[in-house]
């Protein structure tokens, strides 16, 4: 309790209003045990109004009432229990000749009964007839301000009160008069607010529990209850009779209100608004008529929760119609970031806005009524990460809550901030511009303080005239349908980001993989092709063959193995398999015999002519290492056909003439990738036999892989081949060439080539300064450029030559010419190590396309 004499300014909310100790007068109420039924509390009033000379606490009920009434309130009571609320009895006889209607419920282990006067039976008929009536009235109204204005209306034509009015709440406990329907005598409440202290705290928890609450007459004067000794303060929260504040019927006898009844309205478990009855004299109605105005508010609460169902199950198909259309797609999308910022505006028209800010990845992306800075956006992104963090957040007055913010107005007066990814540093702003109002308050909002009749406190306003504010710096409201759009398009971002980021990924974990596999597949190559070097080089000087031819042999070879190599890198486009065969088999040719292909000419796609090479690579290796191409005696036949009954092309590998062939112990990288590669990557099978005399393999190629070439596909080859046999060796012999390379050893071999080919004037150099400066002293004939020189390349060294009409090839290690700038896409390309007779045959073709040379031809 609030001590006397001293002011406080929150007292009004801290009056203790459920527990007022007395009641209204007209009607009576005692308790007694739930056990026994022994009298705890009586009101003052009840011997009277029940036609008893006595009747005080300690008393048995049942030396009061007829045994017939205490039965009809022992079955009241279980009634009371199993609902949870009040039970009613109409038309109880309570002694000879007193017939009252009762309310029963039970207070911890206290039975409550309540006694008015009888209701006359015809006006109780005549309210269940009214309200079935109302009921179908209202029954299937679907728009909630016209179920509103029909509540008042039919509420005023049946209870006769003065005025009834709609109140319904905002988020901070004011309300608004939504709907009236009132004398023609009386001021229109219609539209005006009032501040959330006409209803303090504890009246609303109050009205949440107890749907209806009667004042007969504001004037009216308490009646105590009368209780035995040490008695704790009894609950009277859902007590029909109970007494209400002093302070509201002082509010109320301002407003010039006689008498009073509110019926609560819940939605979801809150309390929504309130139907407020206001009468300008004392107006007691029937327990019935309450019963029927309680149940109408039931079902009006009923009505409101089905239309606001219903209306946000409208706003969810049209959001999930949106998103969908917006996301459709986003499932191809790789980078998923990049396709919202290009979307922005089709999020629109999600939540009604003014503007939209997309932050994602630390990028900021505006559209419409926005901020544009990144300095801004940082800043709200801060500010928003300490009060939203993973959840939506918003408010109607941004300024307010941040003083920095006053520098966004008018343009953002409210946000809404929806996080779109599962860990809070992505978001969404939704930006609402300045809504100038004016509001019409029921009188001053602000509480003042004064001494009242009931002492020092905060004393309810005399004056309900219209009292104007006008609201700056706030924005439309966002409302609760406007939330749940918002939480749609969050689960939908969420889901759609959290597959992006799980796809980045696994796209970055399979990267790994494939880098991993890359590089164990290229040391894997790489010693291999050491090993069979090194094994070549190591083979003794055949008896008879000079030093010189041995050289030549083991430098052919050693150029097939990198023509190989190049093939599988090209491998992309497919190819055809006997070239490729030859390419990955000649190193091995020991003699004529050795090797031997048997097979159509038929056509690989990328994918199978990529996995046939490096599977045929690891068999050569192998065979060299152990097997047939070991030793001269061995011998190699691979052949390939197709199987009409089984519809699949055959490849079989099959060495005889090698040393003694053994099943392997372990499986190293070689032996898996022959035993899995063609089954695993293009669904073939592979089939080993270690014979006797050699190892024998079996490939199944599914035929999709493969296309048997015809005769006419060839041609192309053999005219190629003769054009360059009709080229003449003149021109390159008397020609000046211009060698840029800047490896050493590489320089001197391709030098002395071209020196032993007949080429008497042939210049190295090894950078792109020495290059220039050897074109300005003396400008070649022809030139071979290295195109990657260590840190620099040979790019300008090209634009000089080609601004003067000099031809010139290129060299690289790289087998894609991703190297290779757009400018000179036509500029033939020789790979490294070189093949010297590839480097000879580009230089006459070059050299005999010149103008001149075709002038003299002809």
């Amino acid at each position: 309790m609030v001590e006397f004499g001293k002011a406080d300014l929150t007292s009004c909310d801290k009056e203790p209003i459920h527990i007022p100790g007395s009641i209204q007068p007209h009607g009576c109420l005692f308790s007694c045990d739930r056990d026994n039924f022994m009298l705890r509390r009586v009101s003052a009033n009840a011997a009277a109004m029940l036609g008893l000379e006595q009747m005080l606490p300690g008393d048995l009920l049942s030396d009061h009432l007829s045994r017939s009434a205490v039965h009809e309130i022992r079955n009241a009571l279980t009634n009371s229990l199993s609902l949870k609320r009040p039970a009613y009895l109409f038309g109880i006889e309570i002694t000879p000749g007193n017939i009252f209607d009762l309310s029963v419920h039970i207070v911890g282990q206290e039975v409550v009964v309540e006694c008015e006067a009888e209701g006359a039976s015809e006006i109780s008929r005549q309210s269940i007839g009214q309200l079935r009536l109302m009921l179908d009235r209202i029954r299937n109204l679907s728009d909630q301000q016209k179920l509103c204005d029909v509540v008042v209306r039919l509420l005023r034509g049946v209870l006769q009160y003065d005025r009834i009015m709609i109140y319904r709440f905002d988020p901070d406990w004011s309300g608004k008069v939504i709907a009236e329907a009132r004398s023609p005598l009386l001021e229109s409440f219609l539209g005006q607010h009032f501040p959330s202290g006409d209803i303090p705290a504890q009246a609303r928890h109050l009205y949440r529990r107890a749907l209806i609450r009667t004042i007969g007459d504001v004037a009216y004067t308490p009646v105590p209850l009368l209780e035995l000794p040490s008695s704790e303060p009894l609950d009277m929260s859902f007590a029909q009779l109970r007494s209400v504040s002093p302070i509201h019927c002082e509010y109320l006898a301002n407003m010039g209100v006689g008498a009073s009844m509110s019926i609560s309205l819940i939605v979801d478990g809150s309390l929504w608004g309130m139907i407020a009855c206001h009468n300008y004299s004392p107006r007691v109605l029937t327990l019935a008529e309450r019963a029927v105005a309680k149940m109408l508010g039931e079902f009006v609460s009923l009505r409101i929760v089905v239309i606001l169902r219903t209306n946000r199950l409208l706003i969810t198909r049209r959001t999930h119609a949106l998103i969908d259309n917006f996301l459709r797609d986003a499932v191809s999308m790789t980078d998923m970031p990049s396709y919202l910022r290009s979307r922005i505006a089709d999020l629109f028209p999600l939540v009604p806005c003014d503007g939209l800010g997309l932050w994602i990845n630390g990028q900021w992306t505006s559209y419409q009524e926005a901020p544009t800075t990144l300095q801004v956006a940082e800043k709200l992104v801060d500010t928003i990460s300490s009060v939203a963090g993973g959840h939506i957040w918003h408010t109607s007055h941004f300024s307010g809550d941040f003083e920095w913010a006053k520098c966004l107005l008018p343009n953002v007066a409210g946000v809404m901030v929806i996080p779109i990814s599962a860990q809070p540093g992505d978001y969404l702003f939704l930006f609402r511009k300045e809504i100038v109002q004016t509001l019409n308050w029921g009188g001053d909002p602000n509480k003042t303080y004064k001494t009242g009749p009931n002492g020092p406190r905060l004393t309810p306003r005399t004056s309900f005239a219209i009292w104007k504010e006008q609201v700056r710096d706030h924005c439309y409201p966002w409302t609760a349908d406007d939330v749940e759009a918002a939480t749609q398009l969050r689960s939908a971002l969420i889901e759609v980001m959290g597959a992006y980021h799980q796809q980045q990924l696994q796209e970055r974990a399979e990267a790994d993989i494939r880098q991993r596999m890359l590089n164990e597949e290229l040391s894997h190559r790489v010693k291999n092709i050491l090993a069979v070097v090194q094994s070549l080089m190591g083979r003794p000087v055949p008896h008879g063959r000079s030093m010189e031819n041995h050289f030549s042999i083991l430098k052919a070879r050693i150029t097939a193995l990198a023509r190989a190599h190049d093939q599988v890198v090209r491998a992309d486009g497919g190819g055809l398999l006997r070239p490729l065969l030859e390419a990955e088999l000649e190193p091995y040719r020991l003699e004529a015999s050795t090797i031997t292909l048997k097979g159509p000419e038929i056509w690989l796609t990328g994918r199978g002519l990529s996995v046939i090479a490096l599977v045929i690579h690891e068999l050569a290796t192998n065979a060299a290492k152990y097997g047939s191409l070991s030793c001269r005696e061995g011998r190699l036949e691979v052949a390939w056909r197709f199987d009409d009954a089984e519809q699949n092309w055959v490849l079989t590998w099959k060495e005889t003439g090698g040393p003694p062939v053994t099943r392997p112990d372990g499986k190293g990288f070689g032996s898996v990738l022959i035993q899995r590669a063609i089954p695993h990557e293009l669904n073939g099978r592979a089939t080993w036999d270690f014979r006797t005399e050699g190892l024998f393999i079996r490939f199944d190629l599914p035929k999709r892989h493969a296309v048997l070439v015809t005769q006419e596909d060839n041609l192309m080859p053999d005219v190629m081949v003769q054009s360059e046999a009709r080229s003449t060796d003149d021109d390159l012999r008397m020609a000046s060439v211009l060698i840029v390379e800047d490896q050493l050893l590489i320089a001197m071999d391709i030098e002395h080539a071209l020196m032993e080919y007949g080429v008497k004037d042939v210049r190295t150099v090894s950078s792109v300064y020495e290059g220039q400066q050897a074109l300005q002293k003396d400008m070649p004939d022809i030139a071979l450029l290295d195109l990657n020189l260590g840190d620099e390349t040979s790019v300008k060294i090209a634009q000089a030559l080609r601004a003067q009409g000099v031809p010139f090839l290129f060299a690289t290690g790289y087998a894609d010419g991703s190297m290779i700038p757009a400018e000179f896409k036509d500029v033939p390309v020789v790979r490294k190590p070189y093949a010297v007779h590839n480097v000879i045959r580009e230089m006459k073709k070059l050299l005999n396309s010149l103008p001149n040379n075709n002038q003299e031809a002809e």
